[in-house]
């Protein structure tokens, strides 16, 4: 299948607009404006340009699917593709290790999964690596068309834990379990290493969410010389947000466990920060301010690195538990 035809039914989900490349189509999740912002330094750049979130979501009566891609700058040395049936997992494909910037994912129906007249295709994109599609083929004669998307948009905001690290499974990190959970659709904001930073929230995003989650604060912990100059930057993006999305829920989480969260930096405690950082957050009604520190159990084999980045199971434990916390808000 041709890509213009892929663009043209409207099959890629979560993500704001497509972009032709001299290879192929590039998903992206970002608005221009905020793409020239992050473009200012080359780690944000890489890390802005993948598809965290973003997925093919199609009705088809296709028996199998070939995906054929090619990868850019990568954030870490795997990347995995997920694809869903009729709402289940079935297979997570994909090189472990990076060797080769192109490659092909296919999946073909087997025993255990029933034909049937159409079936709803989701195949959640790599997460953490540039990503340019060429092409998707389908069995002969099959018919597709784009699913229908959920009636409520989740919009996520964040650094790399948002945008997924260290999940492998693309469709594991916590957005993505969130908003299937919600039954929402989702924009996934989250670019590794990213602070409070109001320039980031774009006025003219054409995305409408229905509900907003705020994850920053673990980069910003050590970059300034003061707690005050921290509340500045925080105070900032806080006004601007609450403005932006005035009468949305927002829910604010404070940082998560970090390994070495007890040490004292010259700006003060983590706790500080997660405190200065609360009470801004509480001043506005429409912002719930969530412990992050009570959202993923304090274990190192919970995290990919053991340090920061949560794996696929510490991702299960932070959708769990805020999926909960927004449940009993009566947001769910």
């Amino acid at each position: 299948m041709k890509m213009e035809d892929m663009v043209a039914k409207g099959l890629f989900a979560n993500s704001l607009r497509t972009v032709q490349t001299a290879e192929g189509w590039m998903p992206v999740r970002f608005t221009e404006r905020q793409m020239e912002l992050y473009s200012k330094e080359e780690r944000f750049h890489n890390r802005s340009h993948c598809p965290a979130g973003i997925c093919l979501d199609f009705v088809s009566d296709t028996q199998s699917v070939e995906l054929n891609y090619s990868l850019g700058s990568v954030v870490r040395k795997w990347a995995y593709f997920d694809i869903w049936l009729d709402g289940a997992m079935v297979a997570s494909l994909g090189p472990d290790t990076l060797e080769e910037d192109q490659g092909k994912v296919t999946f073909e129906l087997g025993e255990g999964l029933p034909l049937g007249p159409h079936r709803r295709w989701t195949i959640y994109l790599p997460q953490n690596a540039m990503l340019t599609i060429h092409s998707l083929e389908l069995s002969e004669g099959a018919s597709i068309e784009a699913a229908k998307p959920h009636p409520r948009n989740l919009l996520c905001l964040g650094d790399s834990i948002t945008q997924g690290m260290d999940a492998k499974k693309p469709s594991s990190t916590y957005a993505v379990l969130l908003s299937r959970t919600l039954e929402m659709n989702l924009l996934n904001h989250g670019v590794g290493g990213y602070v409070f930073d109001a320039n980031s929230l774009d006025e003219s995003l054409p995305y409408k969410p229905d509900l907003v989650t705020v994850a920053y604060g673990t980069n910003d912990w050590g970059r300034f010389e003061t707690l005050d100059i921290f509340r500045h930057h925080c105070s900032e993006f806080m006004a601007k947000a609450a403005k932006l999305y005035a009468g949305v829920p927002m829910y604010v989480l404070t940082p998560y466990w970090r390994a070495d969260q007890q040490k004292v930096v010259k700006m003060g405690t983590l706790q500080q920060l997660s405190d200065v950082l609360r009470e801004i957050g509480e001043a506005y009604p429409n912002i719930t301010v969530v412990d992050g520190q009570k959202l993923i159990p304090h274990l190192p084999e919970l995290f990919g690195d053991g340090f920061l980045h949560p794996n696929d199971e510490g991702f299960l434990h932070i959708a769990m538990n805020l999926f909960k916390q927004i449940a009993a808000n009566g947001h769910n």
